[in-house]
């Protein structure tokens, strides 16, 4: 079972290199590493395949002595009282003029490449998304978001070419220790 995920997991990122049709747009601002590393909770996504099914997600950017960055992956499966489960992948910033196209490697040798869309001036809110425009992403350093700022989000993506209607919202936790 382990291979096939593998194998799975492999099909679905080479999957992920296509080159998108229409160019992504451009941060309104670079994006500041340092500021933009530690807790965000995904409050929505249009999920890639590991993702399907899981709640009180959240990822953690660290640095790392390497130059790089680690990228873990906080989830439950199905149910906000399931064990927290963590993937440990590392990213590395492709862009450094904007800091804002990064890639991803959680299976060697495969990488898949995201783009921070935007992020607000003090770091709370943030899109994330896929060339492709196959796989997206909201994020918040808090696991709830007003209502409106989060329609202001979705009309972010959707105006990138992100389809709101593959968007799903994410169950949370108040909070994750």
């Amino acid at each position: 079972m382990k291979l096939a995920t593998l194998l799975l997991s492999s099909l679905l990122l080479l999957g992920c290199a296509a080159t998108p049709q229409r160019p992504l747009p451009q941060p309104s601002q670079a994006v500041d590493v340092e500021r933009f590393l530690g807790r965000w909770y995904i409050i929505a996504n249009i999920p890639y395949v590991f993702e399907r099914g899981k709640v009180g997600s959240y990822v953690e950017y660290r640095a790392r002595d390497d130059g790089r960055i680690g990228d873990h992956y906080f989830a439950r499966e199905g149910s906000l009282e399931a064990p927290l489960e963590e993937s440990a992948g590392v990213a590395e910033v492709v862009d450094t003029k904007t800091n804002a196209h990064w890639r991803a490697q959680f299976i060697w040798p495969l990488w898949a490449s995201f783009h921070i869309l935007y992020v607000d001036e003090a770091y709370r809110h943030a899109l994330i998304g896929h060339p492709s425009r196959e796989y997206a992403w909201i994020y918040a350093r808090e696991p709830r978001v007003d209502p409106a700022v989060l329609e202001v989000l979705f009309r972010r993506l959707e105006a990138a070419g992100y389809r709101r209607s593959q968007l799903v919202l994410v169950p949370q936790l108040d909070s994750v220790d």
